[in-house]
């Protein structure tokens, strides 16, 4: 819904005549190679990374991460340097506004389509000395991509990428991350997984959480941690704890059901249980294990029994 506006803004800004303004954004070699980048996307959103668990877990898809956190951190500046700004610039700071993920996505692709002009005719995108409309729009969202690239390279992001300005280091699964807290997590971090008391050890050094494919506005949903936020402030703007508790197909036949599901974590809850993490792994990857459903067979794959007695 989003990438055709930033491919539009650079066509625009790179054909002859296009306002020098507009021009100098497209000129800016970073900003031509992330819309590159972007050209060519399949809307995937694989970690990029060896250590990362993806559906696809025999290829390490590089562009489609870099291109994933690029557009992911744009959308980020987008909704600061339009909505945001222009609220904050009238001193509207505490006038409610777009704030859940979907309620800003909306908006923001209802300002695109009307080049920058709300409901209320006030305009959302500010470029001095430029009088069109679809000029300014084109500019906000070049600048807005200036912006994200700058906040990758920036101390924020240091945790995941060192201050680079490589773009190929900017795999998604760095930010994609996802931590499963216990109960007894907050005082006893051990319980949380990561690291699951040994069991199952931080994959990435200096981040806290397991790199994951998936997102917001994904099939696999994997939003961030604040439920009701696309802003970005640092490496740790994307980590996420909602998405599936549970897959579940079953095929329905005469006398017998055959069923696959997943868990997030295992079937025991007893830390040093062979089946207290042993569903994580295929869970995070998308895969699945049969479901027994029937007593026999139960019965015939059990690996123990406990008989509970008076």
């Amino acid at each position: 819904a989003l990438v055709p506006f930033i491919l539009d803004a650079f066509d625009n800004a790179t054909r002859s005549g296009a306002h020098p303004i507009l021009a100098s954004a497209a000129a800016d070699p970073q900003v031509a190679e992330a819309v590159g980048r972007l050209r060519v996307w399949n809307f995937t959103t694989p970690t990029g990374i060896v250590e990362g668990f993806d559906a696809d877990s025999e290829n390490v898809e590089v562009g489609a991460s870099v291109a994933a956190t690029i557009y992911s951190t744009w959308r980020g500046t987008m909704v600061a340097n339009t909505i945001d700004a222009t609220l904050d610039g009238l001193g509207l700071v505490d006038v409610p506004r777009p704030a859940k993920r979907e309620e800003l996505i909306t908006a923001m692709k209802h300002l695109l389509e009307r080049s920058g002009e709300g409901e209320s005719g006030l305009n959302f995108f500010h470029a001095p000395l430029v009088g069109d409309k679809d000029v300014r729009r084109d500019i906000i969202v070049l600048t807005s991509l200036r912006d994200a690239l700058d906040l990758l390279a920036s101390d924020a992001f240091a945790p995941a990428f060192r201050m680079s300005g490589n773009q190929d280091d900017y795999r998604w699964g760095k930010l994609h991350r996802i931590v499963f807290n216990h109960p007894l997590g907050g005082a006893a971090p051990s319980f949380n997984v990561p690291p699951g008391f040994g069991l199952f050890p931080q994959p990435l050094e200096g981040l806290a959480g397991i790199p994951v494919d998936g997102g917001f506005e994904t099939v696999d949903q994997a939003p961030p941690l604040d439920a009701n936020n696309i802003r970005v402030t640092d490496s740790d703007s994307f980590m996420f704890d909602f998405g599936p508790t549970g897959r579940f197909v079953a095929r329905l036949v005469p006398a017998r059901v055959k069923a696959e599901t997943s868990l997030p974590g295992g079937e025991s809850a007893i830390p040093g249980s062979p089946f207290y993490l042993n569903l994580l792994e295929p869970w995070l990857m998308n895969e699945t294990h049969p479901m027994l459903v029937f007593p026999d067979d139960v019965r015939d794959n059990a690996v123990s029994t406990q008989v509970f007695l008076p």
